[in-house]
């Protein structure tokens, strides 16, 4: 019998858990396991990705697909609450609401965690998906998820630097955990990369500039306000190009105003969320990930397997990702340091060149293959 796998995360909006989540979906064993998904919100961009083989099961709908004006949308957002605060409070709940009963339960972002080891599926197998950086986190709440942590039966960290920048940060030890690197769709991405996107953004791409390509959700720990800068300071002394962010996020506001500040509307664009990024990373001159911390940032994994040019902070999993100057550079995050990796790219072509090189003698092969081991290992 078919074992059933569910994934608890609270939507399919984009993002890295997201996308991780679905590519651990994608490397199953059909004939071993069933995986079903259980969002607390009904909505996102990437529920057209979900296979149609999949199980959806939803806490409450997005009140984007309600017909309905502004005082109702509100109430309506009052009542989804009051709907996900009662599953936190009453988890057994949940049992009416499933058809089935899990195997295993796996928790693919930290907001999950808590209903995780509060669920009433008492015999199930239960596993932590870990993506973050806790250093933007307090003590008291990061000690209080490690507590969580230890009431799983295993906690999977997405890099061994998350896993060892978690533990010294906390001066806690996670004695139920191990390292499991996302999964990489690679054949799609590659596929994805050569569909064809609006005309007008594809004619940015025809200026005779340099164009550097970055793909994330506009928030603090990305470090777009810090690129901005740079961006302004090499236009200033001479260094002409133009830099694109894919992506959109709370701070969307805050960025444009200081796009406007610095005087770099034509050069520095923000062009919103895309369904597929992937035609603009291959398309571009270069990549730059220019985060604050990271845990295993996809992006930049497939930056590579697109064979782009990458410059990327050294946060996180990057490292183990990326060879330094080899398959890409990588730098600290700074503003001096984001100026100097940009003017080098921009000023050594045969540098880039080398990288490029590097980047397509990459062999992705074994990546998946070892990671389906380590999804038969721990969910057997």
């Amino acid at each position: 019998m078919k074992r059933k796998v569910l994934f608890r995360i609270p939507s399919m909006e984009m993002g890295g858990a997201q996308k991780a989540m679905l590519n651990i979906i994608k490397c199953l064993d059909r004939s071993k396991y069933e995986p079903i998904i259980l969002l607390d919100i009904f909505k996102g961009e990437l529920l057209l990705e979900i296979p149609r083989n999949t199980k959806i099961f939803f806490l409450v709908e997005g009140i984007e697909k309600l017909n309905c004006n502004g005082i109702q949308r509100f109430l309506q957002c009052i009542k989804n609450d009051m709907i996900l605060r009662k599953y936190g409070l009453f988890p057994s709940l949940l049992k009416k609401k499933l058809t089935i009963v899990p195997d295993i339960e796996i928790a693919m972002m930290d907001s999950s965690l808590k209903n995780l080891v509060r669920s009433p599926f008492k015999s199930s197998r239960k596993i932590n998906w870990f993506h973050s950086d806790l250093h933007f986190c307090s003590q008291v709440n990061g000690k209080e998820i490690v507590s969580m942590m230890h009431k799983c039966n295993l906690t999977v960290f997405v890099s061994h630097k998350t896993k060892g920048d978690f533990e010294t940060y906390l001066e806690q030890y996670v004695y139920n955990s191990l390292c499991i690197y996302n999964a990489l769709n690679i054949e799609d991405i590659r596929s994805k990369s050569l569909e064809s996107f609006d005309l007008k953004e594809w004619m940015l791409f025809k200026r005779p500039v340099k164009t550097f390509v970055s793909v994330g959700r506009l928030v603090h720990q990305k470090g777009y306000d810090i690129l901005i800068e740079a961006h302004s300071e090499l236009i200033k002394e001479g260094f002409n190009h133009q830099i694109i962010v894919i992506g959109d996020g709370p701070e969307y506001g805050s960025l444009k105003k200081e796009i406007i500040l610095q005087n770099v509307e034509n050069s520095f664009l923000l062009l919103g969320l895309k369904e597929n990024p992937y035609p603009y990373i291959a398309k571009a001159d270069y990549y730059i990930q220019p985060s604050r911390y990271e845990g295993y940032p996809l992006a930049v994994a497939e930056a590579l397997i697109l064979h782009t040019p990458l410059i990327s902070t050294c946060v996180g999993g990057v490292l183990e990702i990326i060879e330094h100057n080899k398959t890409g550079y990588l730098i600290g995050f700074s503003k001096y340091e984001l100026k100097n990796a940009m003017m080098k790219f921009l000023l050594e072509p045969d540098f880039v060149m080398e990288i490029v090189r590097n980047q397509k003698r990459k062999d992705f092969t074994l990546h998946n293959e070892h990671i389906q081991e380590q999804l038969e290992y721990i969910f057997k």
